[in-house]
């Protein structure tokens, strides 16, 4: 295949309503890259994440548009712009896609405007564009493509299959590509193809792999595959999709290996920098990668240490001040995203354990929000870590209920067998609500979690303990209190 020349150039790249398309951050877009050289006859590509056109970030709050924020600029079409701009402006070569591009069958007809004018812009810019099909689009994204000129669409039908990236002229490196054949697959794409390998086009050049699927998953039904399989295959770096957390080894022995990451933080639980990577494939056959952490939206977990005599009001003080304290921090290492949403984590011992357990339940401090330079920060919740402001080492001795309940929770605190069984205890009880078959569609969400996976056990069980703890504690209290009162 040859490559296409290069046409247009950054300057000249505009939506058709205007507006800029790489929003507070397009000038930084032509800075330098500091981290990452390259030479004027480098091959160098953008590799895009699990981008799930046709879908929006959760969580938001509702009043955005009064703080100054259209929502729309926080959603994955919004951040696809943002990347297409990203590559126009790096002059690559080639724009790669691992997977789920499109959120679902039902969503094609949405993200079909969107990418056809992503790919259009792309190809006047003189850059390829190439994907494969992962779980969530293995239905749209062939039709995208069948529909899209240029969207060039590997390893269809679950083949494997190349791609050739010239530079100048130069065979420059190989994309080897797997499409996901139907929603699930249980068998590993990567131990096909080290059983039946494909013949280079050319020798001596890097060869990448473009997959979507299930990393170290035994028993998985989204194309499972091992890490020693990715060895085996003998590529030079494996760009992958389908996990939300980046994970790529810029710098890895083996040459970059790992997930992408979704383009833009879709939900709480997919915190951190998100955005585009770009990779550079020299001369000389090196490749590396470095992300470029440009999304629209962030999303964060900050513990927020209180004192013990704080009520309410002063945790609401604590909270919103420790969010902005964390937006600046984030401001000085570097660009910074549209809008943080913080997830803040109550930790530190408390006399108020009872009120702010309220607060929280209430929502009391959800979705505050105040500007930090040009960041909107708002607390998506908050969640409880407190312990009450009391030894339980203290309260563990003797047999009354107080002391047993101390015990209990000073169990669940130090991993051992003790611990162990009361896991299975509560296992053994919450089973047959947790695997009802009314949640089962829960296990295909996005953020799914295991009810009963010992992390989610330990939480559940520390909390409620405490607040069982904090109540029982509090009845004596007053038990005592009514008891010197008689005595009086």
């Amino acid at each position: 295949m040859s490559h296409w020349p290069r046409t247009k150039s950054q300057e000249n790249f505009s939506r058709d309503d205007g507006h800029n398309t790489t929003g507070k951050r397009g000038s930084d877009l032509l800075e330098p890259l500091t981290e990452f050289e390259s030479a004027s006859d480098d091959l160098l590509l953008l590799a895009i994440g699990d981008v799930h056109l046709g879908t929006r970030p959760s969580s938001l709050p509702d009043d955005l548009d009064e703080c100054g924020v259209d929502p729309r600029t926080l959603t994955p079409e919004a951040a696809l712009r943002s990347a297409v701009g990203l590559a126009i402006a790096r002059g690559v070569d080639a724009v790669l896609f691992a997977g789920d591009v499109v959120e679902s069958s039902n969503a094609r007809f949405e993200a079909l405007r969107p990418l056809e004018a992503a790919v259009a812009q792309l190809l006047d810019a003189g850059i390829r564009v190439l994907g494969v099909a992962g779980n969530h689009d293995v239905e749209a994204l062939p039709r995208l493509a069948d529909m899209i000129e240029g969207f060039e669409l590997i390893g269809r039908g679950g083949r494997w299959e190349t791609a050739l990236l010239e530079k100048d002229g130069r065979p420059a490196a190989e994309i080897l590509g797997w499409s996901f054949p139907e929603r699930q697959v249980r068998t590993s794409p990567v131990a096909d193809l080290v059983r039946n390998p494909i013949p280079s086009h050319t020798a001596a050049i890097p060869r990448l792999g473009l997959l979507h699927g299930d990393l170290d998953a035994s028993g998985g039904v989204y194309a499972p595959f091992t890490t020693a399989q990715l060895r085996e295959a003998g590529l030079d770096a494996w760009l992958l999709g389908h996990f939300h957390k980046p994970s790529l080894r810029a710098d890895g022995a083996d040459g970059p290996r790992g997930y992408l990451g979704s383009l833009v933080g879709l939900d709480p639980g997919e915190q951190g920098g998100h955005g585009p990577w770009l990779v550079r494939v020299g001369r000389d056959g090196v490749v590396a990668a470095q992300h470029l952490q440009v999304a629209p939206l962030r999303w964060e977990l900050v513990d927020c240490k209180i004192a013990q005599d704080d009520d309410p009001d002063a945790v609401g003080d604590r909270v919103i001040n420790e969010a902005a304290r964390f937006a600046r921090a984030l401001q000085e290492q570097g660009p910074v995203s549209d809008v943080l949403g913080v997830r803040i984590r109550l930790t530190g011992q408390t006399h108020h354990y009872e009120a702010l357990q309220r607060a929280i339940r209430d929502g009391q401090w959800r979705h505050t929000n105040r500007h930090v330079g040009e960041t909107l920060v708002f607390v998506e919740k908050v969640i409880d870590g407190l312990a009450l402001a009391h030894d339980l080492a203290e309260l563990s001795r003797g047999d009354t209920p107080l002391a047993i309940l101390a015990r209990k929770l000073l169990v669940l605190e130090h991993p051992g067998d003790d611990r162990n069984a009361l896991l299975e205890a509560a296992r053994a009880h919450t089973q047959a609500l947790a695997r009802d078959s009314r949640w089962s569609a829960l296990a295909d969400e996005r953020d799914a979690v295991d009810p009963l996976s010992d992390d989610v056990l330990v939480d559940r069980l520390i909390r409620a303990g405490t607040a069982a703890l904090s109540e029982l504690d509090a009845q004596l209290q007053e038990q005592r209190d009514a008891a010197d009162g008689a005595g009086q």
